[in-house]
């Protein structure tokens, strides 16, 4: 799951914005 995460923000700039939901979907899990 890491790996695509960095994966992600290597393809897009936006990393703020990725990394808002990347955690709240780890809370949601």
């Amino acid at each position: 799951a890491a790996t695509k995460f960095i994966a992600k923000i290597t393809r897009r700039p936006i990393i703020v914005r990725d990394a808002t939901r990347f955690h709240h979907f780890e809370d949601d899990f």
